[in-house]
C-alpha cells in the first residue's frame, strides 16, 4: 500500500484552467481590438491563472481598455466591468473619437540651405498619415514619425533625428494638435573605397560600376543599386556594401565592399537528350579576366545531330551610367525538316540590368542561307536594330512557387536588308501557390509577328517556328510551321501563338509531379493559324542548380508521344 500511495504522490497533476466567460458590448468597430488584446481573453486559457489573479484583471480592465481605446483616437470613454459568479460582463461607450485640428511640421538644420528643401518637406507631408481632419490613431502617429525621418536618411542626411514629437489632446473638443521638429544633421558625403577580398581582378571593376564618387553627396538608393550590380556581376559570387559610420570623419564616410570573387577562369560541360533531337551536348568556357581589365571572355559550342552551334563573346563591365557592352559572334547550322540552314551574326549590344529588369539594345548584322529540298536556295542578309526587355520576378528561383517571368523583343531591319521588316515578340509566365490547395500553378503565354514587305526575303532565324520544350510538348523542335506543299519541308511563319497550363503536386521538397496542356502553333498568317495540341504528365526535381524537368508528351496533330528533358525556369 505504501508503494501504491507513493507512486499516486509522483504521478502529475492535471492542471484546469479558471473557467469564466466574458460577455463584451462594444461599438463592432474596436470589437476585434479589445478581443484581442485585453487580458480577460489573452489569459482565459492560461492554467497558471489563479482566482486572485482573475479578481486583479477585472479590477484593471477599466483602465487597460481605455488605453487601447485612445491608440485609436477614443480619449473620452466609459468602461463599466461587473462580475456574475464566472461571467465577466465589460460595457464599452467609447465615444466621439479626437480629430487632428493642426499639423505643424518643422524642419530644422543644413537642409534648410538645400536648393531643394522644399521638396523634403513636400516628401514628409506626402507619406504623413495624420493631416487635418483625421482621427488620431496611435498607430498613425508612429508611422508619420518615420515617414517624417525617411527622406533625411534615405538622402544626404542619414544622421537627421527628431528633436521634437509632441501630441496635445483637449478631452473636451476632442482636438488633437500635432508638433514635430526634424532636425537634418550635418549632410554626408561619400569616403573612398575601402575594397576588401579582391585579388584576381582591378578595382576599376568594382568603382566603375557606382554610379557616384567619392565627394558625392549620401544616398541610400545608389548604395542598393551598387550592391544589385555587383550581386549581378559574373565576377563575383558574394557581395556586402556598407558605409563604415564607425570611420566617420568630417561629415565624410568611407565606403566598405567586402567581395568573394569568381575564380578566374570557368569550364562547362552538359547532356542533354530529347526524342526530337536525340543526344545533344554543350562545352563552354568562359575567362573574366581578359587582358587584365576585367574584360569577359566566352566560347560555346552545342552540338547536335540536327544543329550546331558556335558562340564567341565579348562582355565589358558595367559603367557608373548603369550599361555593360558586349560583342558576340556567332555561326549557327541546322538541318531539320527537310531544310538545311546557315547563318553568321555579329551582334553588339548595350545592356542595363536594374534589380530584376533588364533592358538590351543591339545592332545585328545577320548573313543567312536557308536550302530547302526541291525549292530555291534563300539567301538573306540584313542590319538589325532592336530592343529587348525582360523581368524576373519570382520569390525563388531555384524552387519558383509564385511570381512571374516577362519578357518582350522588338527589332526591325530597313537600310543593308534584301528586304524591310519588323517583328514584335513577346512571352510570359505566371506561377501561383494557392493557400487552398497544395501544389502549384503555371501558365504561359508566347505571341509573335512579323510585318514585312516581303516575306520571302526575311531571314528564316526571324521567323517563327513552334514545338519542342518551352513551346508545345508533344512535338518535334520547331516542327510546327507552314509546311511546304511540294517538298513538305517545314519553313517559319509570320505569327506565333502559343500558351501552357501546368499543375505541380509536390512530393517532397524537391520533387515534384506534373499534368500540362500545351497547344498553338506558327502560320503565315492569324487566318491560317491551327491549335496544335498536346497534354503530358512529368517530373520535376528542383536541384541546387536549376528546376530540371522530365516530360512525356502526346501531339494529337500527328498522335505521338514524345519526351524530353530541360533544364531551369518556364523561360
Amino acid at each position: 500500500m505504501y508503494r501504491v500511495l507513493l507512486l499516486l504522490a509522483c504521478l502529475p497533476l492535471t492542471a484546469h484552467a479558471l473557467d469564466y466567460r466574458v460577455e463584451l458590448a462594444a461599438p463592432s468597430e474596436l470589437d476585434a481590438l479589445l478581443r484581442g488584446n485585453l487580458d480577460l481573453y489573452t489569459l482565459q486559457q492560461d492554467e497558471a491563472l489563479t482566482a486572485q489573479d482573475l479578481d486583479s484583471i477585472v479590477a484593471g480592465t477599466p483602465a487597460e481598455a481605455r488605453a487601447l481605446l485612445e491608440t485609436e483616437g477614443y480619449f473620452g470613454s466609459e468602461v463599466q466591468v461587473s462580475r456574475d459568479g464566472n461571467t465577466v460582463r465589460v460595457q464599452v461607450s467609447a465615444g466621439a473619437p479626437v480629430i487632428v485640428s493642426a499639423v505643424d511640421v518643422t524642419l530644422q538644420g543644413p537642409v534648410r540651405q538645400q536648393a531643394d528643401y522644399s521638396r523634403f518637406l513636400s516628401k514628409v507631408m506626402e507619406d504623413w498619415a495624420l493631416p487635418e481632419g483625421a482621427v488620431f490613431r496611435q498607430d498613425d502617429w508612429d508611422s508619420s514619425k518615420k515617414a517624417a525621418l525617411r527622406p533625411f536618411l534615405l538622402d544626404r542626411f542619414p544622421q537627421a533625428r527628431l528633436t521634437a514629437a509632441q501630441v496635445r489632446i483637449d478631452p473636451a473638443s476632442r482636438q488633437a494638435r500635432v508638433t514635430l521638429t526634424v532636425d537634418s544633421g550635418p549632410l554626408i558625403r561619400f569616403g573612398d573605397f575601402r575594397i576588401d577580398g579582391l585579388q584576381r581582378y582591378p578595382a576599376s571593376i568594382v568603382s566603375g560600376m557606382a554610379d557616384f564618387t567619392p565627394g558625392a553627396p549620401y544616398s541610400q538608393p545608389s548604395l542598393v543599386a551598387l550592391q544589385a550590380a555587383l550581386e549581378n556581376d559574373p565576377h563575383f559570387t558574394g557581395v556586402v556594401v556598407a558605409p563604415l559610420w564607425e570611420q566617420l570623419n568630417d561629415d565624410t564616410v568611407p565606403l566598405g565592399i567586402t567581395l568573394s570573387e569568381q575564380q578566374r577562369q570557368k569550364l562547362e560541360v552538359g547532356l542533354n537528350y530529347s526524342t526530337g533531337d536525340g543526344a545533344g551536348t554543350r562545352l563552354g568556357y568562359e575567362h573574366y579576366n581578359l587582358l587584365r581589365r576585367g574584360y569577359t571572355g566566352s566560347v560555346a559550342y552545342d552540338w547536335k545531330k540536327s544543329r550546331q552551334q558556335l558562340d564567341l563573346g565579348l562582355g565589358f563591365a558595367r559603367g557608373s551610367d548603369g550599361y555593360a557592352h558586349s560583342l558576340n559572334l556567332q555561326q549557327r547550322h541546322a538541318e531539320q525538316n527537310l531544310t538545311i540552314t546557315d547563318a553568321t551574326e555579329l551582334g553588339l549590344f548595350r545592356v542595363r540590368q536594374r534589380g530584376e529588369i533588364e533592358a538590351r539594345f543591339g545592332v545585328e548584322y545577320l548573313i543567312e542561307r536557308e536550302k530547302i529540298e526541291g525549292e530555291a536556295t534563300r539567301d538573306n542578309k540584313a542590319l538589325i536594330l532592336s530592343y529587348g526587355w525582360a523581368q524576373r520576378a519570382v520569390d525563388n528561383p531555384l524552387r519558383p512557387g509564385s511570381g512571374y517571368l516577362l519578357e518582350g523583343h522588338l527589332s526591325g531591319a530597313g537600310l543593308a536588308a534584301d528586304t524591310r521588316f519588323l517583328r514584335a515578340y513577346g512571352r510570359g509566365a505566371l506561377y501561383w501557390s494557392p493557400s487552398f490547395m497544395r501544389g502549384t500553378w503555371l501558365t504561359r503565354l508566347e505571341l509573335g509577328q512579323v510585318w514585312a514587305d516581303d516575306a520571302l526575303q526575311v531571314p528564316a532565324s526571324r521567323l517563327f517556328k513552334a514545338g519542342g520544350v518551352g513551346s508545345v510538348r508533344g512535338y518535334d523542335y520547331q516542327s510546327l510551321g507552314i509546311v511546304s506543299p511540294d517538298s513538305g519541308a517545314i519553313t517559319g511563319g509570320r505569327v506565333l501563338a502559343t500558351a501552357t497550363l501546368e499543375y505541380q503536386y509536390p512530393l517532397t521538397p524537391a520533387w515534384r509531379l506534373a499534368a500540362f496542356v500545351d497547344g498553338g502553333d506558327a502560320a503565315d498568317s492569324w487566318q491560317s493559324w491551327r491549335l496544335a495540341r498536346a497534354q503530358g504528365v512529368g517530373v520535376r526535381w528542383l536541384s541546387p542548380l536549376a528546376p530540371l524537368a522530365f516530360d512525356i508528351a502526346y501531339g494529337a496533330r500527328d498522335q505521338r508521344w514524345r519526351w524530353n528533358l530541360n533544364l531551369g525556369l518556364a523561360f
